[in-house]
């Protein structure tokens, strides 16, 4: 997901997805006809991200996002180098930080890719493959962070949180990986495709890994035996974050967030994709709002928040229906009783 990134040949190719469809700084970012009809929602979450250095060059600024165990939205900016703390409210700009703590580059491409995964936020600075390997932290509810002990996976860029198991998979040096944040350790999955990796995604069941290629397509893995179970046209869109709709008339497909400045919907029966936005500047991150249902959406200077309205979610699973408590079962089952011989009464 980052805005550029130098592994060799690799540099040369994200830096040019990163200038395909980057509009003007203050483009927004509206649903099309389509994505009106098919009953998405589109609003801002935060905006005023800096978008340019006093030199003038172009910076993306808003990152990926966690929620943390309090609520609370933690996020940060590679343009002014800080993590930020947000409620979890719409319509708020960076002065709206609960708190905004600077972080130290790790390298020359230091943006931070997050994720919540069992409750938790995790995230690692995204590398340019030279210098250094930044290493997995784990972020507490006022945004401080510590690196994860024993974790020797590096991040190349995108993770997601497993919904099942609490999992972390990402797209890293060593291949697309299952990290097991609690205990340090990691498994291959499959090794990095032609291209590599940027957005990964997860289907609510935990089972299937969607993984966006850098100006390509999208791949699906089984995450249990790392088989490629298909691919699906990026289209030329640079296809970016992905996030799985769960529930709903659009049951099972994907959002993509692309680079030129687009958001489309993939029907997975068909492998057709409708755009559903367009308009913005250059889609990047995504992340899901776990405590919602919707997906947040960075452009290079502010970030969206998409919804698919009752009864569906995008990037996490729909919450379980609630179990009534047995005090409660039971004043229920006694009311109906006492219904019924009220019934039977009046039948005399």
């Amino acid at each position: 997901m980052p805005r550029t990134c130098s592994i060799g040949a690799l540099g040369g190719v994200a830096l040019a997805i990163g200038l395909i469809g980057s509009g003007p700084a203050q483009a927004t970012l509206a649903l099309t006809p389509d994505g009106i009809a098919d009953g998405f929602n589109l609003t801002t979450f935060v905006s005023g991200y800096p978008f340019a250095t006093p030199a003038g060059s172009e910076v993306y600024g808003p990152l990926a996002q966690g929620i943390a165990p309090n609520g609370n939205v933690i996020t940060g900016s590679t343009a002014d180098l800080k993590i930020y703390v947000f409620k979890d409210v719409d319509n708020q700009t960076l002065a709206n930080a609960i708190s905004a703590t600077p972080y130290a580059p790790a390298d020359s491409n230091p943006q931070y890719a997050m994720t919540t995964a069992g409750g938790q936020v995790y995230g690692a600075q995204l590398t340019d493959g030279v210098s250094v390997a930044p290493p997995y932290e784990h972020f507490n509810s006022d945004g401080t962070h510590s690196v994860i002990p024993g974790l020797t996976a590096r991040n190349l860029f995108g993770v997601w949180g497993n919904p099942i198991n609490g999992h972390i998979i990402a797209s890293a040096f060593q291949g697309l990986i299952d990290i097991d944040p609690v205990a340090g350790t990691f498994r291959v999955i499959a090794p990095q495709p032609p291209g590599f990796v940027d957005g990964v995604t997860v289907s609510p069941d935990g089972k299937t890994l969607y993984a966006a290629v850098i100006g390509g397509n999208i791949l699906a893995y089984d995450i249990a035996t790392g088989a490629l179970l298909h691919t699906f046209s990026g289209n030329g869109f640079g296809p970016d974050g992905l996030g799985v709709i769960s529930g709903g008339k659009f049951n099972g497909d994907i959002i993509v967030n692309n680079n030129n400045g687009t958001v489309g919907l993939i029907d997975l029966t068909l492998g057709t994709e409708d755009i559903i936005a367009n308009g913005g500047t250059r889609g990047d991150f995504v992340s899901p709002d776990t405590s919602n249902g919707t997906l947040f959406l960075s452009q290079n200077e502010r970030v969206d928040r998409l919804s698919c309205g009752p009864g569906c979610t995008i990037g996490s699973p729909l919450p379980a229906p609630a179990v009534p408590e047995p005090a409660s079962l039971a004043l229920l089952l006694s009311g109906l009783l006492a219904l019924g011989g009220f019934r039977r009464r009046q039948r005399r």
